[in-house]
């Protein structure tokens, strides 16, 4: 199974990244992601866990850190992928906003189980 096919089996076609301000998600073609990308994160938290949103503050830190420099030394692309424990689709909303992250789309949530067996 290509690496391709296999990243769409377990996040599905689409991914969202908040845009600027606040503005809504754009969605990210997960076919594109695969074939940039040669380290991948998933992040498993929610909104209402008080550890995760210290969580966020740092890996955003180090997230941009890592971008602007160009991935490393080795050169390297990361992405992560916020996967969600979330039961509330306004509270995913306002808690995926601020990430510069990739985000697994709330509709699709049920896919978290197949990323933690």
């Amino acid at each position: 199974m290509s690496e391709h096919c296999f990243l769409v089996e377990l996040l599905g076609e689409r991914l969202l990244r908040s845009r600027e301000r606040g503005s809504g998600e754009e969605e990210v073609d997960v076919h594109s992601l695969a074939a940039g990308c040669s380290l991948m994160g998933l992040y498993f938290g929610s909104s209402l866990s008080a550890p995760c949103k210290q969580f966020n503050v740092n890996l955003a830190e180090f997230y941009s850190k890592f971008k602007e420099s160009g991935g490393g030394t080795r050169g390297r692309q990361l992405e992560i992928v916020f996967v969600s424990s979330d039961q509330d689709h306004k509270k995913w909303q306002e808690f995926v906003q601020d990430m510069p992250w990739l985000a697994l789309p709330f509709k699709e949530k049920h896919k978290k189980r197949g990323l933690t067996q």
